[in-house]
């Protein structure tokens, strides 16, 4: 079971975290960003006026998606242009070039994906990208973690906000059997 499988912003990023790495706190945020009328705004120009003002590049985006969905402007697990997207994260014990490889060949792959996905491009030790039989868009990413580790996310487009959650219990299930693939005894 997927503990806590879709979150507000609010409850997944603290409000003493965002005060100590913004110099303020977000209703304090969201307050500023009224009086200038980023309710009329789209998504990125919220962000770069954070930037502008200030906010590290990460912060702005947290704090832009925390404000539209404070103000509606968005639902959780939606992203700007309104597509919805599920997404999970695990660290894998072993280095990106043999991620890449559980991801790329289709005998590995096999071992411990439940789909057969249509491969629309690979980017060395970057990114997979991957067309669903339903036709949903599943995007991975491979990045390098300390201890010559791999940290693996996903991206899955969802129909609605209700999929979200189901989506997200199939990745885990599907992380669970790719760490134990990749870990197993040869």
């Amino acid at each position: 079971m997927v503990k806590d499988p879709i979150r507000r912003h609010e409850d997944a990023v603290g409000a003493e975290a965002v005060r100590r790495s913004t110099g303020r706190g977000r209703d304090e945020w969201f307050t500023v960003l009224d009086e200038v009328g980023a309710t009329g705004w789209r998504h990125p120009a919220i962000a770069a006026w954070l930037v502008d003002h200030g906010v590290d590049g990460w912060w702005a985006q947290s704090i832009t998606v925390g404000y539209e969905q404070a103000r509606g402007m968005r639902e959780p697990g939606q992203r700007p242009d309104g597509r919805f997207e599920a997404s999970a994260t695990r660290t894998l014990p072993v280095p990106t070039d043999v991620t890449l490889s559980w991801l790329t060949d289709p005998e590995l792959r096999a071992r411990w994906l439940d789909v057969v996905p249509e491969v629309r491009s690979t980017r060395a030790v970057k990114s997979v990208r991957w067309s669903w039989p339903d036709g949903a868009r599943v995007t991975l990413h491979v990045l390098p973690a300390p201890g010559d580790r791999t940290r693996l996310s996903v991206q899955h487009s969802a129909a609605d906000g209700d999929a979200i959650a189901p989506l997200k219990e199939e990745w885990s299930g599907r992380f669970d059997r790719l760490q134990a693939a990749i870990t197993e005894p040869s």
